[in-house]
């Protein structure tokens, strides 16, 4: 038997109300997918290639991302499995660490995409860079290794190691990452009434001209996304692993470099001037720039609120390993200038993480972080090569933001030749950060140079180079001024993340 139903108008309007309120009542959103008239980043789907692992340390998870038009960020979303603890507090962030929205997920499910409004809706400018992230008190974070890096949204960019952590016993600024993965954070977007548009546009701030040389004199400081330097009565906290099982190869990050997990610093009260040949730095925490004028001094497991430096003139020498630098947010290098050894050894803040000027070696290392200079003066640098450098195995990001009119980024790796020739660098199995500035690297053969001619035996073999936002890991592409041309110049078994070749004139 059949039941034949009416409804009246009058009915369905009072029936859709009612149902308008209970939506509106329940406050943040839950599981469901975002809306159609919305843009996401990472689809509806279930996240693809997963990873198993143990991880239940507090940290930060996210992904950087840019506007390619401008619209309205007005929640987020991420996916959430099975062992993850709730509830979850979320953040959207400017490129520089400025939070901009606030998102508690009041109402999570057992597993699947979690999706809560912003506290504010926030406008976003296309070319822009922002990080939409969420803090896992207890880890168990979703997270795919090799991520593609590809955006579902034609109004929302990603690339190729977009995902982005920071450990801690808070929410903190994320900005290192891990064998390009993505831990599946997605954003809510509306765009402009005027519609979307399809060209991605480089930000405002990106100069139109190639990225000129690192000036030779230090100038001014910046803002938030370096760490703070620890309390002088505190010893600062160890490192925490990376957010996936450590690596058993491939390139080093914030989990396989600095102090290591569960060493106990003890606050340093020697000399900030080292003056005694063979004096030994081990489990402390400097909170002063050392200077080595004395020959065979050995820094190991200790994290330095400032800077270690022997000047090129002197006779002074030193190794330093299994250590951080942390320069803040002002002009300086963390490392320099001569006869030294780093290894394991990451390095923030400052204009310039190392200056391998005459016969240093770093490898095994992770330099990132540089400061935003507010003034637009500085130009920074990851690496900066001169005479006798070995850098070999390490991860090189130059990822401070463009400051108009002059600051930012000049490549991961410089060498100019403005005090002396170029020569004798063998610079192998190092991974450059796509984003590095104009180009990733230079080969030391700078026109216009003081010392631009007379440039011989640099190697560049085994590297790899990311593509970044720009396809090019560099704005303008992932070398210049290498001269195949000059005597004992090498150039080997140099490719992108994907495999294929870089060629030296790309």
């Amino acid at each position: 038997m059949k039941t034949k139903f009416v409804l009246r108008v009058g009915s369905i309007a009072a029936a859709f109300a009612m149902l308008l309120a209970l939506v509106v009542a329940n406050g943040p959103w839950t599981a469901a997918p975002a809306s159609a008239a919305d843009s996401t980043m990472l689809g509806s789907s279930a996240p693809a290639g997963l990873v198993s692992h143990a991880d239940t340390n507090g940290v930060e998870v996210g992904t950087r991302f840019s506007a390619r038009t401008d619209g309205t960020a007005t929640g987020m979303r991420f996916w959430k499995g099975q062992n993850a603890a709730s509830p979850h507090q979320g953040t959207l962030w400017s490129a520089q660490g400025m939070k901009l929205a606030h998102a508690t997920f009041a109402k999570e499910t057992r597993s699947g995409w979690q999706t809560a409004k912003f506290d504010r809706s926030v406008t976003l400018k296309a070319g822009q860079r922002y990080v939409v992230s969420y803090y896992a008190t207890g880890g168990r974070y979703a997270a795919t290794y090799n991520f593609a890096g590809e955006s579902k949204s034609p109004n929302l960019a990603i690339t190729t190691g977009s995902g982005v952590f920071k450990y801690g016993s808070e929410s903190l600024f994320p900005t290192d990452t891990y064998r390009n993965s993505s831990y599946w954070v997605d954003l809510v977007f509306s765009p402009s009434a005027a519609g979307a548009s399809t060209d991605y546009q480089r930000p405002i701030t990106t100069p139109t001209t190639a990225p000129t040389p690192a000036p030779t004199t230090t100038p001014t400081p910046a803002p938030i996304t370096t760490p703070k330097p620890a309390p002088t009565t505190t010893p600062a906290p160890a490192p925490a692993p990376a957010p996936a099982p450590a690596p058993t190869k491939g390139f080093p990050s914030a989990a396989t470099t600095g102090v290591p997990t569960g060493t106990a610093l003890s606050a340093y009260t020697g000399p900030c001037r080292i003056t005694t040949p063979n004096t030994v730095i081990n489990a402390k925490q400097v909170n002063c720039s050392l200077e080595i004028v004395a020959q065979g001094v050995t820094i190991t497991r200790s994290l330095i609120n400032g800077t270690v430096y022997t000047d090129a003139d002197g006779s002074g020498t030193f190794t330093i390993s299994d250590s951080k630098i942390v320069m803040g947010n002002e002009a300086g290098t963390g490392i320099g200038d001569a006869r030294f050894t780093a290894t394991r050894v990451e390095v923030t803040g400052g204009n310039r993480s190392v200056n391998c000027y005459l016969d240093c070696t770093i490898q095994n290392s992770y330099v990132h972080g540089q400061f935003r200079d507010s003034s637009g003066r500085t130009h920074e640098s990851g690496i900066r090569m001169g005479s006798g450098s070995v850098i070999r195995g390490n991860t090189i990001a130059c990822d401070a933001p463009d400051v108009a009119p002059d600051a930012g980024c000049s490549a991961a790796l410089t060498g100019y030749g403005d005090f002396a020739v170029v020569q004798n660098n063998t610079i192998d199995g190092n991974q450059f950060i796509g984003g590095s500035g104009g180009y990733c690297s230079y080969g030391g053969s700078t026109p216009g140079k003081p010392f631009s001619n007379g440039t011989k035996n640099i190697r560049f073999t085994n590297n790899v180079w990311q593509r970044g936002e720009s396809g090019k890991c560099g704005f303008y592409g992932p070398i210049t001024s290498f001269d195949s041309e000059a005597p004992g110049n090498v150039w080997s078994n140099n490719t992108w993340d994907n495999g294929t070749a870089v060629q030296a004139a790309d």
